[in-house]
C-alpha cells in the first residue's frame, strides 16, 4: 500500500527511538544485576549456620512490628588455664563440655574444641553477630536500588545528548531529499563533522542529487536539441508546399526530390534517435553473425567513393589481413559509415580507413587531415547532439548523433570507441571489437 506524507509522519522521532532503547538496555542492565545480586545474597544467606538464619528471620520481624532491638553483650568463657584464662570468641578448650550460662541470661553450649554457639531460646544474637547485621538484604538491594536509578537519569542524559547529536544530520538529509521530491533538483544537505557513516549519506545524497541535476539539464538539453533538428527539415518541406499551393513552384521532379530528401533527413534523424535510446537502456536486439571487418570497410569505402569524390577528398583504405567478427553486420556498418562521414565533414583531402587486429582484438581506424580535436573535448563528442562548431547545421555538421551511436553500439558489441589525434594530422577515431569467439 503506498504511504502518505502523513501517514510517513506518525510514529516515534528518531531521538525518542533512541533516548527509549538506551532506557531499556539500561533497564535491562540494572534489572538484570538487581536480579542476579539478590540471588547471590540469598544463596550466601542459604550458606549460613541455621541458628544464623533464624536470628536475622526473627530481627527483621521484630524490626518491620517496630520492636527496639538491643544488642546482648558477648560472653567470655574462663577456662581455668593458667596461661590462657580466656579463649578467644567462639572457641572452647578441648577439654570443656556443657552448658554454661553467659552475661546476657542465655544458655551457651560449649563442646570440646568446637564453636561456640547460642542456643534459640529468644535470648541475645549468637556469637559474631551485631544488630547491623539485622538489615542486610535491604541495605543491598536500596543500594542497587539507588544505583540503578542513577545510572537511568544519566543514561537519559546521555542518549537526549547522543540523539540530537545523530538526528540532527540525518534530519538536514531528510528536509533535502524532500525539497528533491518537490522538484527542486538545486538542494543540497550539508556535510557535518561527526559520524563517518552520515557524513557519508549527506556526500551520497548530494551526488545523487547533482547527477539528477545533471541528467534533467540533459534531458532538456537533448529535447530543444530534437526539437531544432526536426525544425530545420519541417520548415523546408513547409515552406515548399506552401510555394507550392500558393503557385510560386510548379510540381515538378526536382521539387519532388528535394521534399524527398528532407523526409529522408527527417527518417534518418528518427531513426537515429531511437537507436540511441534503445542502445542506451540496453535493450537494443543485435543479430549477430561471422562477417570479416576488412571485407565490410572495403565495401563502405566503395560506396562512399564517388560522395568524398564530389567533395575533392580521396578515400584509402588499408586491411591487408582479415578480421573476422561475431557481430551484428548491419550495426558494425553502421559504426564504419558513421564514422566514415564524420571524417569527410572534417577533413581536407584526405581519409583514410584501417583495419587490424592485435591479439584478440579488432581494431578499426578512421583519420583525416582536418583540424583534428582538442584533447578536452574527445570525451564529449561522443555525447549526443554535439559539435565542436555549435554553428554547424545538420546540413553542414550533421545532428551530432552519430558519433553518439559509434559508442554505444561498440559498447553493445563488447568494444568501445575512442578519438585522439591521428598520423594524417587531423583526428583519428578508433573502434575497438572482439574477435570471433573472445567476447
Amino acid at each position: 500500500m503506498k504511504q502518505t506524507p502523513a501517514s510517513r509522519r506518525r510514529g516515534l522521532s528518531l531521538g525518542f527511538t533512541l533516548l527509549l532503547a538506551m532506557l531499556a538496555v539500561v533497564g535491562l542492565s540494572v534489572g538484570s544485576t538487581f536480579v542476579f545480586s539478590n540471588l547471590a545474597v540469598q544463596g550466601e544467606f542459604r550458606r549460613l549456620p541455621p541458628e544464623v538464619q533464624q536470628y536475622l528471620r526473627a530481627q527483621q520481624e521484630a524490626q518491620r512490628r517496630g520492636e527496639v532491638i538491643v544488642a546482648a553483650p558477648t560472653p567470655q568463657i574462663r577456662t581455668g588455664t593458667p596461661a590462657d584464662p580466656y579463649l578467644p570468641p567462639g572457641r572452647s578448650s578441648p577439654d570443656v563440655n556443657g552448658v554454661v550460662r553467659g552475661a546476657g541470661g542465655n544458655d551457651i553450649v560449649i563442646e570440646a574444641g568446637a564453636r561456640v554457639r547460642g542456643r534459640d531460646d529468644g535470648g541475645g544474637p549468637p556469637r559474631g553477630f551485631t544488630p547491623r547485621t539485622q538489615d542486610f538484604l535491604e541495605n543491598i538491594q536500596a543500594n542497587l536500588l539507588r544505583v540503578g536509578l542513577l545510572a537511568a537519569a544519566a543514561s537519559a542524559l546521555l542518549a537526549f545528548v547522543l540523539s540530537r547529536r545523530l538526528a540532527r544530520p540525518i534530519l538536514a538529509v531528510s528536509a533535502a531529499a524532500a525539497g528533491l521530491a518537490r522538484g527542486d533538483l538545486s538542494v543540497r544537505a550539508p556535510v557535518l563533522s561527526g559520524e563517518r557513516e552520515l557524513a557519508e549519506l549527506a556526500g551520497n545524497f548530494n551526488e545523487m542529487a547533482a547527477n539528477l541535476q545533471r541528467l534533467e539539464n540533459e534531458r532538456r538539453q537533448a529535447v530543444a536539441d530534437i526539437a531544432h533538428e526536426l525544425r530545420t527539415p519541417l520548415a523546408i518541406m513547409q515552406a515548399r508546399l506552401d510555394a507550392l499551393e500558393d503557385g510560386v513552384y510548379t510540381l515538378s521532379p526536382e521539387q519532388v526530390a528535394l521534399l524527398s530528401q528532407q523526409t529522408q533527413q527527417l527518417t534518418r534523424l528518427v531513426d537515429d534517435l531511437r537507436t540511441l535510446t534503445l542502445a542506451e537502456a540496453g535493450r537494443l536486439r543485435l543479430q549477430p553473425g561471422a562477417l570479416d571487418l576488412a571485407a565490410l570497410s572495403a565495401g563502405v569505402v566503395r560506396d562512399l567513393t564517388d560522395r568524398a569524390g564530389a567533395r575533392g577528398i580521396k578515400l584509402q583504405l588499408n586491411a591487408p589481413h582479415p578480421a573476422p567478427l561475431h557481430a551484428d553486420a548491419g550495426r558494425v556498418r553502421q559504426i564504419a559509415v558513421n564514422l566514415l562521414e564524420n571524417a569527410l565533414q572534417h577533413a581536407c583531402s584526405r581519409v583514410q580507413i584501417s583495419v587490424e587486429t592485435s591479439g584478440a582484438q579488432a581494431w578499426l581506424h578512421v583519420d583525416d587531415d582536418g583540424p583534428g580535436i582538442p584533447e578536452p573535448s574527445r570525451e564529449a563528442v561522443f555525447t549526443r547532439f554535439t559539435r565542436l562548431d555549435s554553428s554547424r547545421t545538420r546540413g553542414t555538421g550533421g545532428s551530432g548523433l552519430g558519433l553518439a551511436i559509434v559508442q554505444e553500439l561498440a559498447h553493445a558489441h563488447g568494444g568501445e570507441a575512442r578519438a585522439e589525434r591521428g598520423p594524417l594530422g587531423g583526428a583519428r577515431f578508433t573502434v575497438r571489437l572482439p574477435l570471433s569467439g573472445e567476447r
